[in-house]
């Protein structure tokens, strides 16, 4: 499975956060969801629908842009980071995720400004794809854990 990738397009925001809530049904603490594409291609959206399979109120969900740091649910449900603020090279040693993922799952937008490798994201990235259309490809998938490989081709399974 070297350098696989596994894509799927949805119908824009209805559709990646259907997606996100099948693959919430798969994660448990430790797992790191990193979110990468541009503006508006639905990382946020798709963290609604993480949150919503968790059982999070999906309403709750923000960009976590300024603060840099969500927390869905207590006990936490879900851990939302965006590294947006800190741009390319983001020193994360500060946001302590080894303590994150003990307690939730993480989802991180604009992982790519960090080195997340030493936690073994599922790496997504969304694209606008058309006019409401999001094509979103999970990458890297043989540097993931397989559990969760599994869980992602689970919820593309369901499109």
């Amino acid at each position: 499975m070297n350098g696989a990738a596994l894509a799927v397009t949805t119908d824009g925001v209805p559709g990646t956060e259907a997606l996100a809530a099948r693959l919430a049904a798969g994660l448990r603490p430790g797992d790191l969801i990193a979110l990468d594409g541009q503006l508006g291609a639905g990382k946020t959206a798709f963290v609604r629908g993480l949150a919503a399979g968790l059982g999070v109120d999906a309403r709750v969900v923000r960009s976590p842009t300024f603060v840099l740091h969500h927390v869905y649910g207590a006990p936490p449900r879900l851990h939302h980071l965006d590294l947006y603020r800190l741009g390319p090279g983001a020193g994360i040693g500060l946001l302590d995720l080894d303590g994150l993922l003990e307690s939730a799952p993480v989802a991180v937008e604009w992982a790519g400004y960090a080195d997340l490798r030493p936690w073994r994201p599922l790496r997504l990235l969304l694209d606008i794809a058309g006019d409401q259309l999001r094509r979103i490809e999970a990458r890297d998938l043989e540097q993931a854990p397989a559990r969760l490989v599994a869980a992602w081709r689970v919820a593309v399974a369901g499109t």
